[in-house]
């Protein structure tokens, strides 16, 4: 918290004491981002209490960092807080008491984040407690947990590590509180996660939106002379204008009459697109702390026989298959199997149908030859986001084409939010 009141200090701020413990800025207060509500903040924080409960913790220390399979994660999901500053932020998150964000700078940055992290009220930063583990001990401390169970919840998703916080801030808090249970805890969020309340499904809507005009901007820009950096560039641009942010950005050009890509370049190059050519492409678009993706194929002139076939034969009949049975009480299993149309027709492809998002990428997981999720989750209900993502390739593994769409579970179907129509786009 701060300690200098701005009005007695602000005519001395060249001193790195007022500076960085200011109290009461009115610095960045006419900011404006996209905010959930005051009572969905209290709902969010109510249900990670009770998964605290059923864990016998008294105290939870979430991190949150741009990772790919976490975008923020819990650090959002409580505050509403995303920063590119250092490797994670965290916020401390006591069973009984006030929640606390700790940010690394001080000082005019920090005055943003309150703006934005309406989360979460207590905001400090870590710079005079020497980093993140001594200013997480300190709180702990402060709150009088330093004798109880500390968990420290996965900074990326379940299953893709996973990963916690840097070993020497976990020394720092052994050390400062060593009474305490330590305890890692890699499993807290997906269950609370995974069913998404009325306000977040109208932020997937929205994010939706962006993965479209991404989409859009790719193909209004795709002329021979540009590059694959040039076309991401487009599509990262049409995130931000519209309100958002980009995710991930996946493009990479091929010829079609040559082809050797079944998949977008995670780096997209500065190969030059040409006449005749595909442009293959998966992105997400975040908005205010939720993503969604998409993938829709761009052909560079008219294309040949066997990449029309493709579409024709295994990419339309996979994602009308899957979009078929995205429905309350259908399985995980029925999707595997409306998926696997792209074998049954003569086609290989990469072993992805589908998968869930929480924040960025989740459980449950569907594949070619397995469909992996928590027992809770293995029958589709309403609430549920699903990625579609079938990309049927041609058996000498040269030529394949990414579909992808974004689904929210209705209580009587599915709703696309991502809402591109299923058409060749050919430019």
């Amino acid at each position: 918290m701060g300690q200098y009141e701005f009005s007695k200090v602000c005519h001395a701020l060249h001193l790195n004491k007022n500076f960085g413990n200011l109290e009461d800025s009115p610095w960045h207060k006419d900011a404006v981002y996209p905010r959930f509500s005051p009572a969905e903040y209290r709902r969010r924080h109510e249900a990670l209490r009770g998964a605290m409960r059923e864990k016998g913790l008294d105290c939870l220390v979430v991190g949150g960092s741009s990772n790919l399979m976490s975008i923020w994660g819990g650090v959002v999901w409580l505050s509403g807080h995303m920063d590119h500053r250092s490797v994670s932020n965290y916020v401390v998150f006591p069973l009984k008491g006030e929640p606390t964000l700790l940010y690394p700078m001080a000082g005019t940055h920090i005055w943003a984040v309150k703006q934005q992290a309406v989360g979460v009220r207590d905001v400090r930063s870590s710079r005079g407690a020497g980093g993140f583990g001594k200013a997480i001990a300190a709180r702990v401390k402060e709150l009088g947990l330093e004798t109880g169970a500390i968990g420290f919840a996965s900074i990326n998703m379940e299953g893709w590590g996973p990963e916690f916080l840097p070993v020497n801030y976990y020394l720092d808090i052994q050390e400062a509180c060593p009474k305490a249970r330590l305890v890692l805890v890699p499993d807290i969020f997906h269950k609370i996660w995974y069913l998404k309340s009325p306000e977040e499904l109208a932020f997937y809507r929205k994010s939706g939106e962006l993965c479209d005009r991404a989409v859009e901007a790719i193909a209004a820009r795709a002329k021979p002379g540009v590059t694959e950096r040039q076309l991401a560039a487009s599509a990262s641009f049409a995130m931000s204008d519209g309100g958002g942010y980009p995710h991930f950005l996946i493009v990479g050009i091929t010829p079609m009459a040559d082809p050797s890509q079944i998949f977008g370049n995670p780096n997209p190059s500065d190969r030059v697109l040409e006449e005749g050519d595909m442009i293959n492409n998966e992105l997400a678009a975040g908005y205010g702390g939720v993503t969604t993706q998409i993938g829709h194929p761009i052909f560079v002139g008219k294309p040949p026989e066997r990449v029309r076939k493709l579409w024709e034969e295994a990419v339309l009949p996979s994602a009308r298959g899957i979009e078929e049975v995205l429905r309350p009480g259908k399985t995980l299993e029925d999707i595997r199997v409306a998926g696997n149309v792209i074998v049954r027709n003569g086609y290989t492809g990469r072993p992805t149908l589908i998968h869930g998002i929480d924040i960025a990428t989740s459980a449950p997981h569907v594949w070619m030859e397995a469909a992996e999720g928590h027992d809770y989750e293995q029958t589709l209900q309403a609430g549920m986001v699903i990625m579609s993502e079938p990309n049927p390739a041609t058996t000498d593994g040269r030529l394949g084409l990414f579909f992808g769409r974004t689904y929210i579970i209705t209580g009587g179907g599915h709703e696309r939010v991502t809402k591109l129509p299923f058409d060749m786009i050919v430019v």
